[in-house]
């Protein structure tokens, strides 16, 4: 169960970020039983700590893979993968063969589904633990469908936005008219205070809609429901809405230790105080209730590890016998798998969940199946874009199919995860596209021979006034598919790294019926000792020399190189209109940090204009501390020279020419984060 004590509590990152941390020694051994101790606890952020603090002394190589799968269970696939490579990539003697697979899966989960198609093949052609070898297959199965599985263009998934959605994780969505229950960390969780006790509950909380506003802040249950020292989470409404389901949490550590379902009922003046569910808990983890029918009963279905189930949590149903009171839990059979099977949602004889036993796309993945009176047909995956190479479950969708929500841990630029791109859960919402009209792109050489690896740009004009930017890319074949919407006007660029860029036109005013539009994009490469790098539109540059002391505004010497370099560029292409960008390191309050950057945004701003560019081709923006390019954010321990490659100002062309040539020795156009 690698990964359920996320969706059971989703308040496990700050339970185990902010505990105390544990006494340590400077001995790496001392470190590594300290590790092992936090890592059985679930505390894994403290395991990480200590193994980091091992790791600098040694250099010791199981210590580095102890990094590698912690980082993997908290999700950071990114730095999990890195780490494995560190040392697998150059493990010619096979002495870490056995951790291949979870290298594998790493990468997989970090969308590197190539990478981790060599990793699963090495395991099975050298490796020698039966059940590792089948878990390889299954993942080799998840790919080999991913090549030939097509997006579904009717689908539009979406982040719900901040009103909802925090630096946490949410989790358990359910629509009730215009109201929203979820769950997550109660307000305490959230709020910056030295007198934090560290102590924090995951609670139910609300958001009601209105048209043209959108979701409001949430207000969290009253303490009927959202019992004081319990996580309280995963809700479900009954099929006529007037009770609610839920769980009550109890963890050790990091670790659940006791999840049991309870259920109240609406009445006139709100929700009544809850009582636990008869019949379905027991000495075991109960939890994600979902009221169903089956032979003509009403029942309860939901996700357990008790005695008996043919993998991590198996999903159960039990028939109604009275008021919250059910008959023994049966186990749902095939639809099990030797993995994790969560989040059951009923709807119409349709059963959907989420899994991790069967070929996926990398971690859970939501699938569907149907119930024909005395069996349940084959669990299909429900494709893309309803899932990703990451994790998505809590699927719930309405009797019209035209709306429903999920959540995830994908990355997406609205998320404001916390410690890293997929750490934290999202409720996403989830819509019904009503008119198709999908472009689909096949990249190709002069040669006709097919390009992996391209990036398709869609730019549109958003109403108030900025350019609303859809970006795809394809490291497994050539065809790039993206869903267009009615009567607009789209800037598409196709780009590859070696190649010049590809840019056409495509309107759909006046479409009123489903349509597919297939472009070939024919790239022509770059001379190989190219001195000019291309610079697209909407593609942020960092301008490498323009750095701030701390909490300073001044533009330091070296900068004048860079923005004069950016002056000739302007005169040059005299209707580029650019942005830019400044942003600040993670130390410091957020809103200060806020209006710093604006004042060094304004500060390199006007430089320019000093320099004779109309200020109306330059707008300055401040992003404060929202964008932090190495690990140096909020609590991190980072020299000055890892704080300050934050400070950073950025310039990116908004419009006119959507690609420009600029000589390398000019700008260093692929400025990485610091190494440091």
């Amino acid at each position: 169960m690698r990964k359920i004590a996320f969706i059971i509590s989703v308040s496990v990152f700050s339970l185990i970020f902010v505990q105390a941390q544990p006494a340590s020694s400077n001995t790496p051994a001392k470190l590594n039983k300290a590790g092992e101790e936090q890592l059985a606890k679930g505390q894994y952020f403290n395991a990480l700590d200590m193994y980091e603090k091992s790791y600098k002394e040694l250099k010791d190589k199981n210590v580095a893979i102890q990094i590698a799968k912690t980082h993997f269970l908290l999700r950071d696939y990114n730095k999990s993968a890195s780490w494995y490579g560190r040392i697998l990539n150059r493990d010619k003697k096979n002495e870490f063969l056995e951790n291949r697979v979870a290298y594998g899966k790493a990468l997989k989960m970090n969308g590197q589904s190539t990478e981790a198609a060599a990793e699963f093949n090495s395991y099975i052609a050298g490796g020698v633990d039966e059940s590792l070898k089948e878990l390889a297959r299954l993942e080799l199965q998840g790919i080999a469908m991913m090549e030939t599985m097509k997006e579904n263009p009717a689908v539009i998934i979406k982040n719900i936005g901040n009103s909802v959605n925090n630096s946490e994780s949410q989790s358990s969505p359910v629509l009730d008219g215009d109201v929203l229950y979820f769950g997550t960390l109660s307000d305490k969780a959230l709020k910056k205070d030295s007198k934090d006790d560290g102590v924090h509950y995951a609670q139910l909380f609300s958001s009601t809609y209105s048209e043209g506003k959108g979701y409001e802040k949430a207000t969290a249950l009253p303490e009927e429901i959202n019992r004081e020292g319990y996580h309280t989470t995963n809700s479900s409404l009954s099929m006529d809405g007037n009770i609610m389901f839920f769980t009550r949490t109890l963890s050790e550590g990091g670790l659940s230790s006791e999840s049991k379902i309870y259920a109240c009922t609406k009445t006139a003046s709100g929700w009544s105080p809850a009582i636990e569910v008869a019949g379905v808990n027991g000495d075991y983890l109960a939890t994600h209730p979902v009221e169903g029918e089956l032979y003509g009963s009403k029942v309860l279905f939901f996700s357990s590890n008790m005695p008996g189930g043919k993998g991590g949590m198996d999903l159960y149903y039990a028939t109604r016998t009275g008021e919250a009171e059910y008959s023994a839990p049966v186990n749902l059979g095939n639809i099990n798998s030797s993995g994790d099977d969560i989040t059951p949602f009923y709807l119409d004889g349709n059963l959907y969940y989420s899994t991790d036993g069967r070929p996926g796309l990398g971690g859970l993945d939501i699938f569907s199946c149907k119930w024909n009176g005395s069996e349940w047909s084959e669990p299909m995956n429900m494709g893309v874009p309803v899932n990703t190479s990451t994790d998505e479950f809590s699927y719930k969708i309405s009797k019209d199919g035209d709306r429903g929500f999920l959540v995830s841990n994908r990355p997406d630029p609205e998320s404001k995860s916390l410690k890293s791109k997929t750490c934290c859960d999202d409720i996403y919402m989830v819509n019904k596209r009503k008119l198709i009209i999908e472009l689909i792109g096949l990249v190709k050489d002069t040669l006709n021979k097919p390009i992996k690896g391209a990036t398709l740009q869609m730019i549109s004009a958003k109403s108030d006034g900025e350019n609303d930017i859809q970006t795809k890319t394809n490291n497994e074949g050539n065809r790039i598919s993206n869903v267009l919407d009615k009567d607009k006007s789209y800037k598409v660029i196709v780009s590859k790294e070696g190649y010049f860029p590809v840019e056409i036109n495509v309107n759909t005013v006046g479409i009123d019926k489903d349509q597919t539009i297939e472009k070939e994009f024919i790239l022509r490469a770059l001379p190989p000792e190219s001195e000019f790098d291309i610079i697209s539109i909407n593609e942020p540059i960092r301008l490498t020399n323009i750095y701030y002391d701390y909490d300073d505004d001044k533009i330091l010497p070296d900068a004048g190189k860079d923005l004069k370099v950016l002056v000739d560029l302007m005169t040059k292409y005299s209707d580029m209109v650019i942005e830019l960008g400044s942003h600040t390191d993670a130390r410091g309050d957020d809103s200060y940090n806020q209006k710093l950057s604006e004042r060094r945004a304004a500060s390199a701003r006007r430089w320019m204009i000093n320099k004779g560019i109309d200020g109306k081709r330059i707008k300055g923006k401040g992003y404060g501390e929202f964008k932090i390019l190495n690990n140096c954010t909020n609590g991190e321990e980072c020299s000055d020279d890892e704080h300050r490659f934050n400070r950073r100002t950025e310039f990116t062309i908004l419009e006119g020419p959507t690609t420009i040539e600029v000589k390398k020795e000019v700008l260093n156009k692929r400025a990485g984060p610091s190494k440091k």
